[in-house]
């Protein structure tokens, strides 16, 4: 059965995901300093009530870089997460509809070899050849993140095809656009958007550990994991530079873990059926 405490964790992290939503949202109004403005006579001040999370080697305001960064490490990672959930999505029931056809085979060895290639090396290697930018490196998430939405959406339409609402639509003569978008895509929507609520929070780990490995946003803009390179260098020092996006990005995926618990437990047949 499912656990009664799922409810109180959905509504926990949706609260903490509004709340975190509010604040970068906001940044502009919230932001006590310019993210970029440096002032080197207050480089590694800790926090005070003028700079409540500090401030980093280049005298730049902690809160304010972090909440601006936010927006763009938020912004990124949805927008990478939607363009491979879409492709994900319509490669998976393309293979699936046609399944043993020559489509299905090639795509499952695609995704048979972006499985076996590693990420960061993709990643390394797009840098390599176009440089290094927030572009970039969403061109090398995406090209590897869509393969699990295509694995399930494949899946499920698999076994959608054994089921009589879909014999019966066939029989009527029904166009395989038909089958596929009224049939076989709402069979497969549940899932795949329970799956992508859990691949946003492992999506924003990734995109902040590219950045920080300097595959990301280049300086002075914001990001996460930038602002978490940018500060390593002094954490003896002022460990307080790393405090704002290191709990900005804790909290952002434990709050899309707690969600898609919550949308797990009401969205999964499986679940329900205690399964």
């Amino acid at each position: 059965m499912p656990d009664s405490n799922n409810p109180i964790s959905f509504i926990f992290g949706l609260l903490i995901l509004s709340l975190l939503a509010v604040s970068i949202l906001g940044a502009r109004w919230i932001a006590p300093h310019d993210p970029v403005k440096q002032n080197a006579s207050e480089r590694l001040e800790k926090p005070t009530v003028q700079h409540p999370l500090g401030t980093d080697r280049f005298g730049r305001d902690v809160l304010s870089r972090t909440l601006y960064g936010g927006k763009n490490t938020m912004l990124s990672s949805v927008f990478a997460l939607c363009t491979a959930l879409l492709i994900g999505l319509l490669t998976g029931l393309a293979a699936g509809m046609f399944h043993g056809a020559i489509i299905d085979r090639l795509l499952m060895r695609l995704i048979d070899v972006l499985l076996a290639f590693p990420f960061m090396v993709l990643a390394m290697v797009i840098a390599a050849l176009f440089g290094t930018s927030l572009i970039h490196l969403l061109i090398a998430v995406v090209s590897v993140w869509w393969v699990s939405f295509a694995r399930l959406t494949r899946s499920v339409v698999l076994h959608a095809k054994n089921e009589t609402s879909f014999a019966a639509a066939k029989v009527l003569g029904a166009t395989s656009g038909t089958l596929i978008f009224k049939e076989l895509l709402p069979k497969a929507l549940s899932p795949v958007l329970i799956l992508a609520t859990f691949e946003l929070g492992s999506l924003i780990l990734s995109i902040a550990a590219l950045s920080f490995l300097g595959l990301g946003s280049q300086p002075p803009t914001p990001e996460w994991g930038s602002m978490l390179a940018d500060g390593r260098d002094h954490f003896m020092q002022a460990p307080h530079i790393l405090i704002g996006p290191a709990l900005f990005i804790f909290l952002t995926v434990l709050a899309f873990n707690l969600i898609g618990e919550g949308l797990r437990d009401r969205l999964d047949p499986y679940e329900k059926s205690g399964l």
